[in-house]
């Protein structure tokens, strides 16, 4: 949850700073594309884990806002220099990369003990 959370966090930020629309358009079709399988992933887990639908909730919420706080923090940094940029799409890259390694396909392909 806390690693799918900051990579979209991350990925906020990256569209945020996006200063053309091409790329910001590019961006928001590449975030949309992997949200729906990223979100049925963390509820799956989320429901193994918690029990209780008011906690699964919350949690989920909680993921959902994720993405529109990075577009405002993104938003209020798109001021700044180009490196912002590149260093906030470097972590939104590398946080995927990261989930997706450690987190979904360890879990995924992991047998049953």
């Amino acid at each position: 949850m806390i690693a799918l959370a900051m990579h979209a966090t991350f990925e906020g930020i990256a569209c945020g700073l996006i200063g053309t629309w091409p790329s910001l358009i590019n961006l928001m079709i590449a975030i949309f594309i992997h949200k729906a399988a990223e979100t049925m992933s963390l509820a799956i887990s989320l429901q193994r884990t918690f029990k209780d639908f008011s906690t699964l909730l919350k949690l989920m919420i909680l993921f959902s806002c994720a993405t529109p706080f990075g577009v405002t923090v993104g938003i209020i940094l798109e001021q700044s220099s180009k490196i912002v940029e590149i260093i906030f799409t470097s972590l939104a890259g590398g946080t995927f990369i990261y989930v997706s390694c450690s987190e979904l396909i360890v879990e995924e392909f992991s047998l049953p003990g």
